[in-house]
C-alpha cells in the first residue's frame, strides 16, 4: 500500500469518528435552550467552547495531514464529489460563515450588523489575497487547477509509478502549497471565532446549529448521490 493510501485511511478514521461527535454536537445544539438566564448560561457557553473545540480539533489534524501529503488534502478522498464542489482551496470559503450568521441569526442588533459588515469586508480582502496566491502557484509551474494536480499525483501513486511523484515534485512548490493551504485553514479558524465573539451565547447556539446542519446536509447528499451512481453502474454492467 502507497503512503497516500495509508495517509488517506489514517485520515478518513478520523474523519469517520469526528462525524459522528458533529452530529451529536447538532443535537445538543438544538436541544439548547435559545435564551438563557443564570441558571442556564454557564452550560450554554460551555457547548458552545466544546463546540470550537470540535472544530479545532479537525484543523489540527487536518494540519498534521498537510505536512505528510498536502497533495492529497487538495483532493481529498474522504469527501464527497458534492462536497468538494463546494470547496476553496480546500474547504469552506471564510465568507459563508457571514451568510450563516444573517440567516440563522434574526436578532441582530444594528451594532452587531456593522461588526459583522466591517469583518466580512476584511474577510473578503484576505480572501482575494489568498486567491491571487493561488493563481500565481499554478501560473509559476504551468499546473492545471490545484485540486486537477492533486488527483494526477494521487492516481500516479496509486497506479504504483516507478517513482515517488509526490517525491519527486518540486520542494518549492509542496512548501508554497502547504503555506497556502495553511494561511486558508488560519483564515477560515479566526473567522469563526471572531463571529462568536460578535455573537451571544443564545445566538452562538442558532449559528453554530445552522453551520453544522449545513455541512451533515451536504455530506449526506453528496454520498446519496454517490450510492446511486454505483447502483446506476451496477445495473449498467459496469
Amino acid at each position: 500500500m502507497g503512503d497516500s493510501s495509508i495517509n488517506a485511511g489514517s485520515f478518513e478514521a478520523f474523519f469517520d469518528g469526528w462525524i459522528v461527535r458533529h452530529e451529536n454536537f447538532v443535537d445538543e445544539l438544538l436541544r439548547a435552550p435559545q435564551t438563557y438566564d443564570e441558571s442556564t448560561e454557564d452550560a450554554i457557553r460551555g457547548l458552545i467552547s466544546r463546540v470550537l473545540t470540535h472544530f479545532q480539533e479537525y484543523y489540527q489534524e487536518k494540519s498534521s495531514m498537510i505536512q505528510r501529503d498536502v497533495f492529497l488534502v487538495f483532493s481529498p478522498p474522504w469527501f464527497t464529489a458534492l462536497e468538494r464542489t463546494f470547496f476553496w482551496i480546500a474547504g469552506f470559503r471564510p465568507d459563508l460563515a457571514f451568510c450563516l450568521a444573517m440567516r440563522s441569526v434574526n436578532d441582530l442588533t444594528e451594532d452587531q450588523t456593522q461588526r459583522l459588515q466591517m469583518l466580512r469586508h476584511v474577510t473578503e480582502m484576505e480572501e482575494e489575497e489568498l486567491a491571487e496566491e493561488l493563481a500565481s502557484i499554478q501560473e509559476s509551474v504551468a499546473a492545471p487547477p490545484m485540486e486537477e494536480l492533486a488527483k494526477q499525483v494521487g492516481r500516479r501513486v496509486v497506479n504504483g509509478g516507478g517513482i515517488r511523484d509526490l517525491d519527486a515534485m518540486p520542494n518549492a512548490l509542496r512548501s508554497k502549497m502547504e503555506n497556502l493551504l495553511t494561511d486558508a485553514d488560519s483564515l477560515r479558524i479566526r473567522i469563526v471565532q471572531e463571529v462568536v465573539e460578535i455573537l451571544s451565547p443564545a445566538q452562538n447556539v442558532r449559528f453554530l446549529a445552522a453551520a453544522i446542519q449545513l455541512q451533515l446536509r451536504i455530506r449526506e447528499l453528496g454520498r446519496q448521490r454517490e450510492a446511486q451512481r454505483l447502483q446506476q453502474g451496477e445495473t449498467n454492467g459496469w
